[in-house]
This record gives C-alpha cells, structure tokens and sequence, in this order.
C-alpha cells in the first residue's frame, strides 16, 4: 500500500525532467498520475514506462501559458478519473539568458507567460476541484 493510494495527481512538465521524476514516485506510492505537457512523444514515452511498472498514467497535451489548454486538461483529468487530489504546478522554462539589454520583450514574455501565468491558470482551474475533493480550503 503506497502514501498515495487512491489519488488523481495532475503534474504540468510531466512529461521530463522534475516532474517526470515526480509522476514516477507519485506512480509508485499508488497516485494516478495525469503528464500535463506539450511534448507528446516524451509524455506518451513515460505513460507507457509507468504502466509497464503497474502504475496508471495519462498524458494530455497542455500549453500552461494558455488559458483554455489548461482548463481543457483539469476537465479532462476530472472526466477520466472522477477527482483532483494533487496539483503539482512544476512546468516551466528557462528562458532565454541575455544581458537586459539584449533580451527582447518578446522573449521576455515567453518566460513569464509559462514561468508565472501558467503556474497561476493551473492552480486556479484545478483549486475547485481540489476543494471539491477536500484538499483545498474553501
């Protein structure tokens, strides 16, 4: 019996790097785990790995810096597995690493969009979920 039995764990980035490494021990402890990514080959990759392992994984394709993608991709993880326990909000870039002024805004954007805006849109789409489940107060 893992510390994580029974719960639906939505990871955004999970498809490499921390949150791969989150979703396999979330899959060990008995989560089920949803790879929020925009890298499908990589998310299907682990999906696979994790069910070969005994555990259950799901990729969808989710762009955090958009609104609608992330909407779309909790619904979607509600609709298959019927709850939200675990949002692990880890998707992010490095961005481009230049003096100040040679960074150009549009660069600049990228980074904060999926850095900061993707972090915020998951939270706020998955918390009524969360709080549904019991896990986030209301």
């Amino acid at each position: 019996m893992g510390m994580l039995d029974g719960k639906v764990a939505f990871i955004t980035g999970g498809a490499s790097g921390i949150g791969a490494g989150t979703a396999r021990r979330f899959a060990q402890e008995g989560a089920r785990v949803v790879l929020a990514d925009v890298q499908p080959e990589e998310g299907e990759k682990l999906r696979s790995e994790i069910a070969r392992a005994g555990g259950e994984a799901l990729y969808l394709q989710c762009d955090v810096s958009d609104a609608d993608s992330v909407r779309d991709a909790i619904e979607a993880t509600v609709a298959a597995y019927g709850r939200l326990d675990i949002v692990f909000a880890n998707a992010g870039i490095n961005g481009v690493w230049a003096p100040i002024d040679e960074l150009q805004p549009e660069e600049w954007d990228k980074t904060q969009s999926i850095n900061l805006r993707g972090t915020y849109l998951t939270v706020h789409y998955a918390v009524p979920h969360l709080k549904r489940a019991g896990v986030a107060a209301s």
